[in-house]
Protein backbone atom coordinates (compact mmCIF):
# COMPACT_ATOMS: atom_id res chain seq x y z
CA UNK A 1 0.00 0.00 0.00
CA UNK A 2 1.33 3.42 -0.96
CA UNK A 3 0.70 6.40 1.32
CA UNK A 4 1.46 8.97 -1.37
CA UNK A 5 -1.33 11.28 -2.49
CA UNK A 6 -1.60 14.71 -4.07
CA UNK A 7 -3.28 18.00 -3.34
CA UNK A 8 -5.23 17.56 -6.58
CA UNK A 9 -6.69 14.27 -5.31
CA UNK A 10 -7.69 15.97 -2.06
CA UNK A 11 -9.28 18.78 -4.05
CA UNK A 12 -11.41 16.35 -6.09
CA UNK A 13 -12.28 14.39 -2.94
CA UNK A 14 -13.65 17.53 -1.27
CA UNK A 15 -15.53 18.40 -4.45
CA UNK A 16 -17.25 14.96 -4.41
CA UNK A 17 -17.88 15.35 -0.68
CA UNK A 18 -19.64 18.67 -1.28
CA UNK A 19 -21.50 17.61 -4.43
CA UNK A 20 -22.58 14.17 -3.24
CA UNK A 21 -21.77 12.59 -6.60
CA UNK A 22 -18.84 12.16 -8.92
CA UNK A 23 -20.82 13.48 -11.87
CA UNK A 24 -21.74 16.75 -10.16
CA UNK A 25 -18.25 17.20 -8.69
CA UNK A 26 -16.75 16.74 -12.14
CA UNK A 27 -19.11 19.32 -13.60
CA UNK A 28 -18.30 21.89 -10.88
CA UNK A 29 -14.56 21.26 -11.23
CA UNK A 30 -14.65 21.36 -15.05
CA UNK A 31 -13.04 17.94 -15.38
CA UNK A 32 -14.20 14.64 -16.79
CA UNK A 33 -16.14 12.19 -14.65
CA UNK A 34 -13.47 9.58 -15.35
CA UNK A 35 -10.73 11.88 -13.99
CA UNK A 36 -12.71 12.54 -10.80
CA UNK A 37 -13.43 8.83 -10.28
CA UNK A 38 -9.78 7.96 -10.87
CA UNK A 39 -8.62 10.57 -8.34
CA UNK A 40 -10.95 9.19 -5.64
CA UNK A 41 -9.85 5.62 -6.37
CA UNK A 42 -6.17 6.56 -6.20
CA UNK A 43 -6.73 8.40 -2.91
CA UNK A 44 -8.53 5.39 -1.40
CA UNK A 45 -5.73 3.06 -2.48
CA UNK A 46 -3.07 5.42 -1.10
CA UNK A 47 -4.81 5.62 2.29
CA UNK A 48 -6.01 2.03 2.37
CA UNK A 49 -9.61 2.91 3.32
CA UNK A 50 -13.00 3.40 1.65
CA UNK A 51 -14.01 7.05 1.62
CA UNK A 52 -17.57 6.78 0.28
CA UNK A 53 -20.54 4.41 0.25
CA UNK A 54 -23.49 4.69 -2.14
CA UNK A 55 -26.82 5.41 -0.40
CA UNK A 56 -30.19 4.21 -1.66
CA UNK A 57 -30.72 7.64 -3.16
CA UNK A 58 -27.59 6.96 -5.25
CA UNK A 59 -25.92 9.82 -3.45
CA UNK A 60 -22.34 9.20 -2.26
CA UNK A 61 -22.12 9.34 1.52
CA UNK A 62 -18.76 9.64 3.28
CA UNK A 63 -17.64 6.81 5.51
CA UNK A 64 -16.29 7.58 8.98
CA UNK A 65 -12.79 7.75 7.45
CA UNK A 66 -14.13 9.98 4.66
CA UNK A 67 -15.67 12.41 7.16
CA UNK A 68 -12.42 12.59 9.16
CA UNK A 69 -10.41 13.11 6.00
CA UNK A 70 -12.77 15.86 4.87
CA UNK A 71 -11.99 17.97 7.95
CA UNK A 72 -8.25 17.58 7.47
CA UNK A 73 -8.36 17.97 3.71
CA UNK A 74 -10.15 21.33 3.91
CA UNK A 75 -7.50 22.65 6.31
CA UNK A 76 -4.67 21.37 4.10
CA UNK A 77 -6.19 22.91 0.97
CA UNK A 78 -6.83 26.23 2.73
CA UNK A 79 -3.21 26.39 3.93
CA UNK A 80 -1.90 25.38 0.51
CA UNK A 81 -3.91 28.19 -1.10
CA UNK A 82 -2.23 30.70 1.22
CA UNK A 83 1.32 29.60 0.39
CA UNK A 84 1.90 31.76 -2.73
CA UNK A 85 0.81 34.99 -1.00
CA UNK A 86 2.74 34.23 2.18
CA UNK A 87 5.89 33.34 0.25
CA UNK A 88 5.67 36.50 -1.88
CA UNK A 89 5.13 38.57 1.24
CA UNK A 90 8.15 37.08 3.00
CA UNK A 91 10.19 37.50 -0.20
CA UNK A 92 9.52 41.23 -0.31
CA UNK A 93 9.77 42.04 3.39
CA UNK A 94 12.87 43.56 4.98
CA UNK A 95 12.80 41.07 7.81
CA UNK A 96 13.96 37.54 8.50
CA UNK A 97 17.26 35.70 8.34
CA UNK A 98 20.13 36.28 5.92
CA UNK A 99 22.85 33.60 5.94
CA UNK A 100 26.13 35.20 4.91
CA UNK A 101 29.58 33.70 4.46
CA UNK A 102 32.75 35.76 4.53
CA UNK A 103 36.37 34.92 3.78
CA UNK A 104 38.58 34.95 6.84
CA UNK A 105 40.83 37.56 5.21
CA UNK A 106 37.91 39.92 4.56
CA UNK A 107 35.72 39.37 7.61
CA UNK A 108 37.49 41.62 10.19
CA UNK A 109 37.42 44.54 7.77
CA UNK A 110 33.80 44.14 6.65
CA UNK A 111 31.57 42.20 9.02
CA UNK A 112 31.62 44.44 12.14
CA UNK A 113 30.62 47.49 10.10
CA UNK A 114 28.12 45.54 8.01
CA UNK A 115 26.42 44.07 11.08
CA UNK A 116 26.18 47.53 12.66
CA UNK A 117 24.80 49.10 9.47
CA UNK A 118 22.24 46.35 8.97
CA UNK A 119 21.07 46.54 12.59
CA UNK A 120 20.72 50.32 12.30
CA UNK A 121 18.73 50.30 9.07
CA UNK A 122 16.74 47.06 9.29
CA UNK A 123 16.37 45.88 12.91
CA UNK A 124 14.17 42.98 11.82
CA UNK A 125 16.79 41.49 9.48
CA UNK A 126 18.86 38.89 11.30
CA UNK A 127 22.28 38.44 9.72
CA UNK A 128 23.99 35.15 10.52
CA UNK A 129 27.53 34.79 9.25
CA UNK A 130 30.20 32.12 9.02
CA UNK A 131 33.85 32.55 8.18
CA UNK A 132 35.92 30.22 6.05
CA UNK A 133 37.96 29.70 2.92
CA UNK A 134 36.64 31.01 -0.39
CA UNK A 135 36.01 27.66 -2.07
CA UNK A 136 34.07 26.08 0.80
CA UNK A 137 31.92 29.19 1.22
CA UNK A 138 31.05 29.27 -2.48
CA UNK A 139 30.13 25.59 -2.38
CA UNK A 140 27.79 26.36 0.50
CA UNK A 141 26.13 29.07 -1.64
CA UNK A 142 25.74 26.69 -4.58
CA UNK A 143 24.25 24.05 -2.25
CA UNK A 144 21.72 26.50 -0.79
CA UNK A 145 23.29 26.55 2.68
CA UNK A 146 24.20 30.26 2.42
CA UNK A 147 22.38 33.17 0.77
CA UNK A 148 25.67 34.78 -0.27
CA UNK A 149 29.40 34.68 0.47
CA UNK A 150 31.91 37.53 0.32
CA UNK A 151 35.14 36.46 -1.40
CA UNK A 152 37.81 37.83 -3.72
CA UNK A 153 37.08 37.56 -7.42
CA UNK A 154 40.45 35.88 -8.02
CA UNK A 155 39.19 33.01 -5.86
CA UNK A 156 35.84 32.64 -7.62
CA UNK A 157 34.75 29.12 -8.57
CA UNK A 158 32.17 27.91 -11.14
CA UNK A 159 28.59 27.31 -10.06
CA UNK A 160 27.74 30.72 -8.58
CA UNK A 161 27.07 34.25 -9.82
CA UNK A 162 28.88 37.33 -8.53
CA UNK A 163 27.95 40.82 -7.37
CA UNK A 164 30.86 43.30 -7.20
CA UNK A 165 31.16 45.08 -3.86
CA UNK A 166 34.51 46.90 -4.18
CA UNK A 167 37.59 47.05 -6.39
CA UNK A 168 40.71 45.78 -4.64
CA UNK A 169 44.44 45.95 -5.24
CA UNK A 170 47.45 44.53 -3.38
CA UNK A 171 49.40 46.66 -0.91
CA UNK A 172 52.44 46.04 1.25
CA UNK A 173 51.87 46.24 4.98
CA UNK A 174 54.80 47.96 6.70
CA UNK A 175 55.43 49.22 10.21
CA UNK A 176 55.13 52.99 10.57
CA UNK A 177 58.86 53.17 11.31
CA UNK A 178 59.94 50.96 8.40
CA UNK A 179 62.57 52.70 6.18
CA UNK A 180 60.33 52.20 3.10
CA UNK A 181 57.06 53.24 4.74
CA UNK A 182 57.13 56.72 3.23
CA UNK A 183 57.29 55.56 -0.40
CA UNK A 184 54.35 56.25 -2.72
CA UNK A 185 54.60 52.69 -4.08
CA UNK A 186 56.95 49.73 -3.89
CA UNK A 187 57.98 46.82 -6.07
CA UNK A 188 58.39 43.27 -4.83
CA UNK A 189 62.12 43.60 -5.47
CA UNK A 190 62.27 46.48 -2.96
CA UNK A 191 61.26 44.08 -0.15
CA UNK A 192 63.42 41.12 -1.22
CA UNK A 193 65.87 41.55 1.68
CA UNK A 194 63.22 41.90 4.39
CA UNK A 195 61.42 39.16 6.32
CA UNK A 196 57.81 38.49 5.31
CA UNK A 197 54.79 37.10 7.18
CA UNK A 198 52.11 35.63 4.92
CA UNK A 199 48.41 35.01 5.39
CA UNK A 200 48.23 31.22 5.16
CA UNK A 201 44.62 30.36 4.29
CA UNK A 202 44.60 28.74 0.83
CA UNK A 203 44.90 30.01 -1.79
CA UNK A 204 45.92 33.43 -0.43
CA UNK A 205 49.59 32.62 0.25
CA UNK A 206 49.92 30.82 -3.07
CA UNK A 207 48.60 33.83 -4.97
CA UNK A 208 50.95 36.22 -3.16
CA UNK A 209 53.92 33.95 -3.86
CA UNK A 210 52.85 33.79 -7.51
CA UNK A 211 52.98 37.59 -7.68
CA UNK A 212 56.52 37.55 -6.26
CA UNK A 213 57.50 34.88 -8.77
CA UNK A 214 56.00 36.87 -11.63
CA UNK A 215 58.17 39.81 -10.54
CA UNK A 216 61.25 37.57 -10.47
CA UNK A 217 61.64 37.82 -6.69
CA UNK A 218 62.05 35.07 -4.08
CA UNK A 219 60.62 36.45 -0.82
CA UNK A 220 62.12 35.72 2.61
CA UNK A 221 59.04 34.16 4.18
CA UNK A 222 59.80 34.00 7.91
CA UNK A 223 56.31 33.32 9.30
CA UNK A 224 52.83 32.30 8.24
CA UNK A 225 49.56 32.89 10.07
CA UNK A 226 45.86 32.23 9.53
CA UNK A 227 44.86 35.22 11.71
CA UNK A 228 44.96 38.62 10.04
CA UNK A 229 45.16 40.45 13.38
CA UNK A 230 48.30 38.45 14.26
CA UNK A 231 49.88 39.42 10.95
CA UNK A 232 49.13 43.11 11.53
CA UNK A 233 50.63 42.91 15.02
CA UNK A 234 53.80 41.27 13.69
CA UNK A 235 54.09 43.94 11.00
CA UNK A 236 53.41 46.77 13.47
CA UNK A 237 56.22 45.48 15.69
CA UNK A 238 58.66 45.92 12.80
CA UNK A 239 59.55 42.24 12.58
CA UNK A 240 58.40 41.81 9.00
CA UNK A 241 56.14 42.99 6.20
CA UNK A 242 53.13 41.41 4.55
CA UNK A 243 51.00 41.71 1.43
CA UNK A 244 47.26 42.27 1.59
CA UNK A 245 44.39 43.29 -0.65
CA UNK A 246 43.03 46.75 0.08
CA UNK A 247 39.89 48.53 -1.02
CA UNK A 248 38.52 52.00 -0.38
CA UNK A 249 37.54 52.63 3.21
CA UNK A 250 39.75 50.10 5.02
CA UNK A 251 42.96 52.13 5.25
CA UNK A 252 41.96 53.60 8.60
CA UNK A 253 41.75 50.12 10.12
CA UNK A 254 45.45 49.63 9.37
CA UNK A 255 46.58 53.12 10.37
CA UNK A 256 44.99 52.72 13.78
CA UNK A 257 47.07 49.58 14.36
CA UNK A 258 50.41 51.19 13.54
CA UNK A 259 50.62 49.76 10.03
CA UNK A 260 51.27 51.71 6.82
CA UNK A 261 49.87 50.55 3.48
CA UNK A 262 51.96 51.09 0.36
CA UNK A 263 50.57 50.14 -3.09
CA UNK A 264 52.32 47.43 -5.09
CA UNK A 265 53.87 48.99 -8.21
CA UNK A 266 54.42 45.72 -10.11
CA UNK A 267 51.69 44.51 -12.49
CA UNK A 268 49.21 42.30 -10.62
CA UNK A 269 46.01 40.48 -11.63
CA UNK A 270 42.76 42.40 -11.34
CA UNK A 271 40.91 41.60 -8.13
CA UNK A 272 37.71 42.70 -6.43
CA UNK A 273 35.63 41.99 -3.36
CA UNK A 274 32.53 40.17 -4.62
CA UNK A 275 29.48 38.46 -3.21
CA UNK A 276 28.92 34.94 -4.54
CA UNK A 277 25.18 34.30 -4.94
CA UNK A 278 23.08 31.38 -6.21
CA UNK A 279 23.07 31.38 -10.02
CA UNK A 280 20.02 32.53 -11.95
CA UNK A 281 17.75 32.98 -8.93
CA UNK A 282 15.69 35.96 -7.85
CA UNK A 283 16.93 36.85 -4.38
CA UNK A 284 14.71 37.87 -1.45
CA UNK A 285 14.62 41.61 -0.90
CA UNK A 286 16.29 41.25 2.52
CA UNK A 287 19.33 39.56 0.90
CA UNK A 288 19.67 42.31 -1.69
CA UNK A 289 19.37 44.90 1.08
CA UNK A 290 22.25 43.34 3.02
CA UNK A 291 24.38 43.05 -0.13
CA UNK A 292 23.64 46.70 -0.89
CA UNK A 293 24.77 47.66 2.61
CA UNK A 294 27.90 45.54 2.13
CA UNK A 295 28.71 47.45 -1.04
CA UNK A 296 28.22 50.80 0.71
CA UNK A 297 30.38 49.72 3.65
CA UNK A 298 33.10 48.22 1.44
CA UNK A 299 33.12 50.94 -1.21
CA UNK A 300 31.65 54.24 0.04
CA UNK A 301 32.47 56.02 -3.22
CA UNK A 302 30.02 53.79 -5.15
CA UNK A 303 27.06 54.44 -2.84
CA UNK A 304 23.92 54.99 -4.85
CA UNK A 305 25.87 54.82 -8.10
CA UNK A 306 24.32 51.74 -9.67
CA UNK A 307 20.66 51.77 -8.61
CA UNK A 308 20.01 48.31 -7.23
CA UNK A 309 23.26 47.57 -5.37
CA UNK A 310 22.90 43.85 -5.96
CA UNK A 311 21.83 43.84 -9.56
CA UNK A 312 23.93 40.80 -10.44
CA UNK A 313 26.76 42.50 -12.28
CA UNK A 314 29.61 40.11 -13.05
Amino acid sequence: MSSEFTLRQLEYFVAVLDAGSVTEAARRSSISQAAASMAIGQLERALGVDLFVRARSKRLVPTEAGTALGLRARRVLDEAAEIPASVRSGWEELRGRVRLGCMIAISPRLMPRLLAETARRWPEIEVEFVEGAAEELQRAVADGELDAAVVYSLQAVPGVDFVTLAESRPHFQLAEGHPLAGRASLRFADLAEYDAVLFDVPPSAERVLAMFESAGVAPRVRWRSVVSETIRAVVASGLGYSVTNVWEGVEELFRSSGVVLVPVADPTPHNAVVAAVPPGLRRPRRVDAVLGAAREVASPGRRGEDGDPASGER
